[in-house]
């Protein structure tokens, strides 16, 4: 059921950005490479590297730590351009790093599960269908609103209220559904584990405070969308292994949104900032 909500989300989710950034907005990210790699090393190399210290060195169980190490290893989550267009900050470098990040998902993931001591890849070619489901996922229908925003933009703005608004009924059903079936088996997962999920989320927001990095609009983004991991990609692998393992994705979620709804919320409040 989680996995389902949180797919619908996704895409829900990348229709809105879709039909709001327009695709001359991706000119900017363009002309700043060093702000793309930053972002993608953050998303495919720190936090995963740091998840697989913190759980090595704080010695979890194997199954909190392939989940851990799951979540961490997980990029492109689709309501992290959601909270990106909440937080008030630059859609474009937002939606660009997800159409980055989603393939590169398809390789950390189990790259960085192996570094952890867990082969996670199904067997046969179902399971590759799937994960390249997840990534149509993201990219059709941010391809679909950019069009309509191109060719058809009074279109676009009706699709935009809807999606925006369907993908904030889900994200607080998701928030409710993680707190519901979570907070009492937090734990199961262990303190230790709710402690390193925490500084993990908290290290991932961190791009939002640092100014040579970019802008305020686009440090907001990276914060955003480093924050926010892909949850769907997680959960499929984690299903794969066993109930524990999808329990400590569950409860990193549970954290993640936690942590970064409130962070685009108190963003929100602030004044406008230009995307540069």
């Amino acid at each position: 059921m989680s996995t389902a909500a949180v797919a619908v989300l996704l895409i829900a989710s990348m229709l809105a950005v879709g039909t709001a950034a327009g695709i001359d907005d991706f000119g900017a990210l363009a002309r700043r490479p060093g702000l793309v790699l930053v972002a993608v090393a953050a998303n495919v190399i720190v936090l995963p590297g740091l998840a697989v210290a913190l759980v090595t060195a704080v010695d979890l169980g194997p199954e909190v730590t392939l989940g851990l190490v799951l979540a961490a290893a997980a990029p492109g989550g689709g309501t992290g351009a959601l909270l990106t267009l909440h937080a008030r900050g630059d859609l474009a470098v937002s939606a660009a790093l997800q159409v980055l990040l989603a393939p590169l998902g398809l390789v950390s993931v189990p790259a960085w599960a192996a570094v952890a001591g867990h082969g996670v890849i199904p067997a046969g070619g179902a399971g590759l269908l799937l994960v390249g489901g997840g990534l149509l996922g993201q990219v059709v229908p941010l391809a679909v609103g950019m069009t309509l925003r191109r060719y058809r933009p009074r279109w676009a703005q009706r699709v935009h209220r809807m999606a925006r608004r369907a993908a904030d009924v889900l994200l607080a059903a998701v928030v409710l559904y993680f707190l519901v079936t979570g907070v009492g088996r937090l734990p199961q997962v262990g303190w230790p584990g709710v402690a390193v999920i925490t500084v993990l989320v908290v290290v991932s927001v961190t791009p939002v405070g640092l100014s040579r990095l970019g802008s305020v609009s686009q440090r907001r983004a990276v914060a955003m969308t480093t924050g926010v991991r892909n949850l769907t990609l997680a959960l499929f692998f984690a299903a794969a292994a066993s109930p524990t393992v999808v329990l400590a994705v569950l409860a990193y979620g549970l954290i993640m949104y936690g942590i970064c709804v409130p962070v685009a919320w108190a963003l929100a409040r602030t004044k406008p900032v230009p995307a540069v």
